[in-house]
C-alpha cells in the first residue's frame, strides 16, 4: 500500500501547500480522495498521470475538497482516457454532481470513457476494488441554520469521515486500517470510529485544537497519527507543538506536507 498527500492545505490558498487531497495506492488500484482547487496542477507536479486513478471518493462538497472535479474530468478527455472511472459520494449528493457536471458540459457521451457516480450511505461497508473498502460516518462539519434550510431547501448540508480497510492479498500481515476525519465540526468527530483501531489516523488541524487532538491520539492510539489541513501561519504552531512532545510521541504525531508518502 502507498498513501500519498497530494495536497495538505486548507481553504486558504497557498503557495506552499495544496488543497486537501489525498492519494490511496494498492497493486491494482488508485483510489483520489478529495478533488479540489487545483488538483490538476497538484497531480501533474507530482508525476500522477491523470488516467492513473481508477476512483474518486468526496468527502463533502466545499470548495477546496470537490471544485477540481469538473477540470480534472477534462484533463482525462484531453488526454485520451479509455479506462473507466468510479466517483463515489454521499447518495444525497449524486444528483448534484451529475448536474454539476453537465453544466460544465461533461456529458458521459461525449467524454471517450465510462464515468460512474455511485452512492454510499453512512454506516455501510463500501467495496471499491479487492483491497480497498471504507465506511462512512456523518461528522458534524457543515451545519445548517435555520435560514439556510428556509433559503436552501434544496441544498444537501453532508460531510463525511471514512474508515478504511485495506486488504493485501498476498501479504496478510499488510492489511491496514485508516481513519480519515476529514474536516470536521468539534472534537467529537474525532471519535466517529472510536469502535475501530487505527493503524493509521489522518486528522485535520483547522477546526479542532491540537490540544483535543492529542486527548484524542492518546486515547485511541493509533500507531501513527497524520496531520493535514494546515495553513502558512499555523504550520510553526504545530511544529512547535510537536517538539515540546516526548520523543516517542515525536515519532508519531506527525506533520504531513504536499508528496508526503507512507509505504506499507
Amino acid at each position: 500500500m502507498k498513501l500519498q498527500f497530494i495536497g495538505t492545505g486548507t481553504g486558504k490558498t497557498s503557495l506552499k501547500r495544496n488543497h486537501s487531497s489525498i492519494l490511496i495506492s494498492t497493486s491494482n488500484h488508485n483510489l483520489l480522495i478529495d478533488a479540489g482547487d487545483g488538483i490538476s496542477k497538484a497531480l501533474l507536479s507530482q508525476n500522477i498521470h491523470y488516467n492513473s486513478i481508477n476512483s474518486i471518493l468526496f468527502t463533502h462538497y466545499h470548495a477546496d475538497h470537490f471544485s477540481g472535479i469538473a477540470p480534472l474530468i477534462t484533463q482525462m478527455k484531453l488526454t485520451g482516457r479509455k479506462n473507466k472511472l468510479m466517483i463515489y459520494t454521499h447518495h444525497s449528493l449524486v444528483n448534484p454532481l451529475k448536474y454539476y457536471l453537465n453544466t460544465c458540459y461533461l456529458f458521459n457521451e461525449k467524454l471517450g470513457f465510462k464515468l460512474t457516480i455511485v452512492g454510499f450511505n453512512e454506516e455501510e461497508e463500501n467495496k471499491i476494488c479487492n483491497e480497498i473498502q471504507f465506511t462512512a460516518r456523518i461528522n458534524s462539519h457543515i451545519t445548517k441554520s435555520e435560514i439556510l434550510i428556509n433559503n436552501y431547501n434544496y441544498i444537501n448540508f453532508v460531510s463525511c469521515s471514512f474508515c478504511f480497510e485495506i486488504t493485501s492479498k498476498k501479504i496478510k500481515q499488510s492489511n491496514k486500517r485508516i481513519i480519515y476525519t476529514s474536516d470536521i465540526g468539534s472534537k467529537d468527530d474525532l471519535y466517529l470510529f472510536k469502535d475501530k483501531p487505527a493503524d493509521y489516523f489522518i486528522t485535520e488541524t483547522t477546526h479542532v485544537s491540537l490540544e483535543e487532538i492529542f486527548e484524542c491520539y492518546k486515547t485511541q492510539n493509533p500507531k501513527r497519527l497524520f496531520l493535514t489541513h494546515i495553513d502558512d501561519e499555523s504550520e510553526i504552531i504545530i511544529n512547535e507543538f510537536i517538539s515540546k512532545l516526548k520523543p516517542p510521541d515525536q515519532r508519531k504525531f506527525i506533520l504531513v506536507f504536499d508528496e508526503y508518502v507512507i509505504l506499507d
